[in-house]
């Protein structure tokens, strides 16, 4: 809903939020609206949404060396009914750097043990209507170790997770397979192996 009068605009005509009331507050999910003002200075409303403890997130790209696979997991979100397939990913506990939450989310969802070569800025991931934002953490994890033979996830109550190891080559045909039998795939997966998935 747009608002019916116009506020002094900012000397640099940008937007701003000017204030935000709680519509819904669940245990984990907050939905809010959002006051701002554009850079005409209307003031105008949105609709968000927030995690309650605005905790962001790692998404974990995982590639296991010398033999080039990456860990790719599938999971149940009831949000859309449906199995994913995703790379691992968690939130960032209060105590952690992106860094730790990194190994820890790859140690619990998949069982190995790797190091971080690169993380990203923290990018929003669907700004239009969540705040939530996540790092990307690129590892590599080195299959001959023996603590990287016969890894054991450690997957939270009401988890189940299915862990593959697919050479990029493999991508294509193995997202094909998992959508005809009723699986979808996150698009930050898609988007990272999209030159496999155009061809």
């Amino acid at each position: 809903m747009e608002g019916k009068f116009k506020v002094n605009p900012n000397d640099d005509n940008k937007s701003r939020v000017i204030g935000e009331e709680v519509c819904y507050a669940g245990k984990w999910l907050e939905c809010t609206q959002i006051s701002y003002v554009d850079e005409t200075g209307q003031q105008r409303s949105w609709e968000g949404v927030h995690r309650k403890n605005r905790r962001d997130a790692v998404i974990v790209i995982p590639r296991l060396i010398p033999s080039g696979r990456y860990i790719v997991i599938k999971q149940f979100r009831p949000p859309i009914d449906a199995y994913i397939l995703e790379f691992p990913a968690g939130l960032i506990d209060a105590e952690e750097t992106p860094e730790e939450t990194a190994l820890r989310e790859l140690k619990e969802e998949t069982g190995y043990t790797g190091k971080i070569q690169q993380m990203s800025p923290c990018l929003p991931t669907s700004p239009g209507a969540l705040s939530e934002a996540c790092y990307l953490a690129l590892l590599e994890i080195d299959e001959t170790l023996e603590i990287n033979q016969q890894p054991q996830p450690a997957n939270e109550p009401g988890e189940f997770i299915e862990v593959f190891l697919k050479h990029p080559e493999e991508i294509a045909d193995f997202f094909s397979q998992e959508i005809a039998s009723g699986s979808r795939v996150d698009i930050k997966f898609y988007t990272f192996f999209q030159q496999y998935f155009l061809r």
